[in-house]
């Protein structure tokens, strides 16, 4: 084979498992759901074993855990005929500090692969498809299917661990009392913050059947006596706090709903009043892959996108606020401050 040929080969495979790829995700999805990594706690094992446990077809299960070693997240032993897990399977494992067990299985479930499908056709209609896909939008989905509901909640708390841990890092409360989490769903962010400043007591907005169960998992944190659940919707009105955050929230809406969100921030804030917001952000060097990919996700399943630092700007100065600083963390994220005008 030639050098020309060669190279013609190897961009052959490359964009070939690129496309491929879909079906890789869709086999770690099935190695999660599997709990493949916690059974390995125990040793290596079969996948007669696995599926004995799980109940499932041994011979499947074999050719799913098959796939499992080609991505690297496990080895094989063929005189045995057993598994073992790798270092990336731990991020498979519930009980990881760097869990993507839920992420992995609803990132790429019906309420975001069913709307994938039909990008090519969201490209070219200007608008998503979800409802085509769905038969509503993601939200108003998830609200008629708990049990999707509760992992892809499980699977948010996941992605945002490690950024809550780095965004609560640098905010500075100073004399602040209250902090109220906006969309902050079970509120891990809000608790976060409030176990690093004993002066704060906080809340978090949310929607009636997700608010319901911000005290259960306040208490769990030790924290019931300082953190409550509020049922309401961000669109209509925000409570007053001297602190509010917004995390993963922006990107899931288009501008004119970001500033209908950040204008009802702005009316409730009282003097001194400060704003967080935490999103990935898009530099000047384009998008880094997890932040192109993601604005895929937004683009074929929500109205929302990825912006630039131009862009937030834009949105709070229209909405009464001001940009006072922008700190990155963890990449390809930023901790964004704000304050009215």
């Amino acid at each position: 084979m030639s050098e020309g040929e060669q190279e013609e080969h190897d961009h052959f495979s490359v964009v070939y498992n690129l496309i491929m790829a879909a079906w890789g995700s869709q086999a770690v999805r099935a190695i999660a759901a599997l709990s493949v990594a916690e059974h390995l706690d125990s040793g290596p094992l079969s996948a007669q074993d696995i599926a004995q446990r799980e109940l499932s077809d041994p011979d499947m299960t074999h050719r799913v855990m098959r796939a499992g070693v080609a991505l690297g997240l496990l080895t094989y032993d063929a005189d045995r005929g057993t598994f073992s897990p790798t270092p990336l399977l731990e991020v498979l494992h519930e009980n990881s500090p760097t869990s993507l067990k839920y992420y992995a299985q609803a990132a790429i479930g019906p309420a975001f692969w069913l709307p994938a499908v039909l990008l090519p056709e969201t490209v070219a209609a200007g608008s998503n498809h979800t409802v085509q896909a769905l038969g509503s939008n993601v939200f108003e989905y998830l609200g008629k299917n708990p049990a999707e509901a509760q992992m892809f909640s499980a699977a948010m708390a996941e992605l945002s661990a490690p950024v809550i841990r780095e965004a609560a890092s640098v905010i500075a409360v100073g004399t602040a009392r209250t902090v109220l989490d906006v969309g902050g769903a079970h509120g891990a962010f809000v608790s976060e913050l409030v176990q690093r400043n004993p002066q704060l007591a906080g809340s978090v907005l949310e929607l009636p059947h997700v608010a319901t169960t911000v005290e259960d998992q306040a208490r769990q944190r030790g924290l019931e006596a300082r953190i409550t659940g509020i049922a309401g919707d961000f669109f209509d009105a925000v409570p007053a706090a001297d602190i509010y955050l917004l995390k993963h929230v922006l990107h899931d809406w288009d501008d004119a709903s970001c500033r209908s969100i950040l204008s009802n921030i702005r009316s409730s804030m009282r003097p001194g009043a400060r704003l967080f917001v935490v999103e990935m952000l898009v530099t000047g060097k384009g998008a880094s892959l997890g932040a192109a990919l993601m604005d895929m996700a937004m683009l074929f399943a929500t109205t929302g996108q990825e912006r630039d630092i131009s862009q937030f700007n834009t949105l709070l100065t229209a909405s009464g606020l001001r940009l006072t600083q922008s700190v990155p963390i963890r990449s390809p994220y930023y901790v964004m401050e704000a304050e009215a005008l």
